[in-house]
């Protein structure tokens, strides 16, 4: 797969001629960003990847506002940081939308772990996570996460992180992710229609 490390904030309105689907992915910050960005391929859906400014809350407001006929599906990938409130709040503002959360608990880079290792244990904090991580993939940082790093382990990332939050209805799971709906969707995959009741599940 080639791989293009280039993030399109907009493109102008789709030819009538292309089959290919089309996401707007918005992100919490450059990891987010890195990883999904170099999703992006010649043949593969159209990806349209940003980080808006302020909280998670504006995010998905945000989300919500974008929503269009230019794209196929809206997503915001988000932390819960262990914070109930915080999730709740997110949930509320996706609500009666067709905007997706792809929630990670307590952080995304849960989600990087599981291309790696098959990773149960309880984290404290979402640096805890990345610390976790870094142990892992010592070369890893957030302003550097290259999705060639990751590539030939999504399967099992998407095996584990299923096998643990089947049904996206416990966001709060600790450890948990949603993530792996959003590639289901990104790659096609037959588990991307079986779609959680309501908007805004994990």
């Amino acid at each position: 797969m080639k791989i293009s490390t280039e993030t399109r904030m907009g493109r102008n309105k789709r030819d009538p001629r292309e089959e290919r689907s089309s996401f707007l992915i918005l992100c919490e910050g450059p990891t987010e960003k890195g990883y999904f960005t170099g999703m992006r391929s010649r043949r593969g859906p159209q990806l349209d990847v940003d980080v808006p400014k302020g909280d998670h809350i504006s995010a998905v407001r945000e989300a919500v506002s974008r929503v269009s006929a230019e794209y196929d599906a809206v997503w915001c990938v988000l932390d819960t940081e262990l914070n109930k409130t915080l999730t709740a709040s997110m949930l509320r503002e996706a609500q009666g939308s067709s905007v997706e959360l792809g929630l990670s608990t307590p952080s995304f880079e849960f989600w990087l772990i599981l291309h790696h290792a098959r990773y149960t244990k309880p984290f404290q904090s979402a640096d805890d996570a990345k610390k976790t991580l870094k142990k892992i993939i010592p070369f890893w940082s957030e302003s550097n996460t290259r999705f060639s790093d990751f590539a030939d382990k999504v399967d099992s990332a998407y095996a584990r992180a299923q096998q643990i939050s089947p049904d996206g209805k416990n966001p709060m799971l600790n450890p948990s992710t949603g993530v792996w709906r959003l590639v289901a969707s990104i790659q096609g995959r037959p588990e991307a229609t079986e779609r959680s009741t309501g908007a805004g599940s994990s």
